[in-house]
């Protein structure tokens, strides 16, 4: 039987695929001007976010299927937390 049951494909990572996916965080990260780190999360499958202004206790994390999923995920947060208040002044 070996080391998978009948049937079940081990999940293939294409290392290319990674690649492009990581350099895309990256450039996330740069466009966000440092305030959020951007990771691809090759087990996931998803790209994740961490905020990196002052948010309440426990920070913000968020993820997406692909970069637009992510965008409108930290939107969200940056809009609940109140991030422009706190980039631009008054907060």
């Amino acid at each position: 039987m070996g080391r998978y049951r009948s049937g079940y494909e081990p999940f293939a990572m294409d290392e290319g695929e990674d690649d492009d996916r990581h350099e895309t965080a990256a450039h996330i990260e740069w466009q966000k001007q440092g305030v959020w780190l951007v990771l691809w999360g090759s087990y996931t499958r998803r790209f994740w976010a961490f905020a990196r202004w002052p948010v309440p206790q426990g920070g913000a994390v968020v993820s997406g299927v692909d970069p637009d999923a992510l965008y409108a995920e930290m939107r969200r947060v940056e809009r609940e937390h109140g991030f422009l208040r706190w980039r631009y002044g008054g907060g």
